[in-house]
């Protein structure tokens, strides 16, 4: 036991060491016992992550402060296998970085998001506006993370945006719990790694660097998303920062509104929703379009999501008729069908999170770009019957194709004869012969290579 003149100097020291982790204990929010990153775990929670952009002012607009919508509603966003949840910006203006906007709540709203998340195993990040003064950002990267905040997304790849970065970087490695930057990828480099030498990131850069090319093309084609798929195993081959792929985005015209044709619009976005989920790389679902809904009406007073369902008919009664084909789309109704798009997503999540080859393994692709096709292989580190090849086939035509796989695959060294199906997007049957098969048009299928 210390003595009374040794007493005096121990509790000194105790309160200097109190005093200078004061930040880091109240920013422990994340750091606590089974989180990934809390230190009982050592997989990073970011690699293999899904990420849910959400614009509170949009995504619950009535019922309390949008921030305090979006808080009712993480049941549903965790129901998609999100991992965290990004909040476009929240401040006011960039002078005011350490407060927000009052008409989307209040910091007690964002504690309650916070928390409510938390409980969900959760995080939650935060979009920056890019015009914060770069000498404020220690002290605005600070005050957001001793909230709670679980990293920060960097808009733009500017000379400014990468100072920005470089000052989050700094913040966000100080703090215990993972807390990550997001960057954007430069979109002035071509897409062909053909046409450009790779550079592997620095160490300090973000962990995740937003790609929207392979998502965004002006049309669904192969030739024009194909090398843009083979960029992503660059970045994943870089180790530093892993590629955080992307279809839709404020900056972005939604995508069942840029690609729809008025007869396969569903069945095209279930293809985009493949690629976005069985690439090499991380994936962000900008909110509601794991329900379609299509670009924002002029009409503000239309919500872009309908929650809950018609009200049962009353006893003998007519069930009351099918929403309207220009009805938002309708949360429990889509829940209810096996066959929706929202249940489609959540089962390319579930693989995205639990197939060791699409998180882990060699992206492959195979040039079909004269059918419209874009086909890839996701090689795992050891093929074995447990861990088989991995094809994934994305007809992007309105018309169905005949393929035939099975040449470019053994001259790849894969022996198999067939796929076995893992998921597939249209109402499909039965394996996949590698001499000849046949894809619906806009389907997407991903099967185990077998023999």
């Amino acid at each position: 036991m210390p003595t009374p003149r040794r007493l005096l100097p121990l509790c000194l020291a105790f309160a200097l060491t109190a005093s200078a982790l004061a930040p880091l204990a109240t920013a422990q929010t994340l750091a606590r016992p089974g989180w990934v990153g809390s230190g009982m775990n050592i997989d990073l929670w970011w690699k293999h992550a899904v990420v849910y952009q959400v614009n509170p002012a949009d995504f619950s607009p009535t019922g309390g402060s949008p921030l305090h919508g979006v808080t009712q509603r993480l049941d549903y966003i965790q129901s998609l296998g999100v991992d965290a949840v990004l909040l476009t910006p929240i401040q006011p203006d960039p002078t005011h970085a350490q407060a927000i906007n009052p008409a989307l709540g209040t910091l007690d709203d964002l504690d309650d998001l916070i928390h409510e998340a938390s409980r969900r195993n959760l995080r939650v990040l935060l979009d920056l506006d890019p015009q914060i003064p770069t000498a404020d950002l220690p002290n605005v990267a600070r005050f957001w993370l001793n909230r709670g905040i679980a990293g920060f997304h960097v808009a733009g790849s500017s000379d400014a945006a990468h100072a920005q970065a470089a000052e989050l970087r700094k913040a966000t490695s100080s703090y215990l719990g993972q807390r990550i930057l997001i960057g954007d990828v430069d979109p002035t480099l071509p897409s062909d790694p053909r046409q450009r030498t790779w550079k592997a990131p620095d160490p300090q850069s973000p962990q995740l660097t937003l790609d929207p090319r392979p998502g965004t093309p002006d049309k669904l084609i192969a030739s024009a998303i194909r090398p843009a798929i083979d960029t992503l195993q660059d970045v994943f081959q870089s180790g530093h920062t892993l590629p955080l792929l992307a279809t839709d985005g404020p900056a972005f015209k939604r995508s069942m509104s840029r690609y729809a044709d008025g007869q396969h619009d569903v069945a095209i976005a279930k293809v985009l929703a493949a690629i976005l989920f069985t690439s090499h790389a991380d994936s962000l679902l900008y909110y509601g379009q794991e329900l379609g809904v299509p670009a924002s009406t002029s009409d503000a007073t239309t919500p872009l999501i309908t929650w809950d369902g018609p009200p049962p008919p009353a006893k003998g009664k007519p069930a009351p008729p099918p929403p309207a084909s220009d009805a938002p789309p309708n949360v429990a109704l889509q829940d209810a069908d096996p066959s929706s798009l929202l249940n489609w997503y959540r089962r390319l999540s579930e693989l995205h999170h639990g197939n060791a080859t699409i998180a882990n393994g060699q992206t492959i692709t195979l040039n079909h770009d004269d059918q419209n096709v874009l086909v890839w292989v996701r090689k795992p580190e050891t093929v074995s019957p447990i861990t088989p090849v991995l094809v994934v086939i994305c007809n992007l035509s309105a018309q169905p194709v005949q393929l035939s796989l099975k040449a470019e695959l053994t001259r790849l060294h894969f022996r198999g004869s067939f796929l076995r199906t893992v998921l597939r997007s249209d109402n499909g049957m039965g394996t996949m012969h590698l001499e000849s098969m046949t894809i619906a048009p806009y389907t997407a299928y991903i099967g185990q290579l077998r023999y």
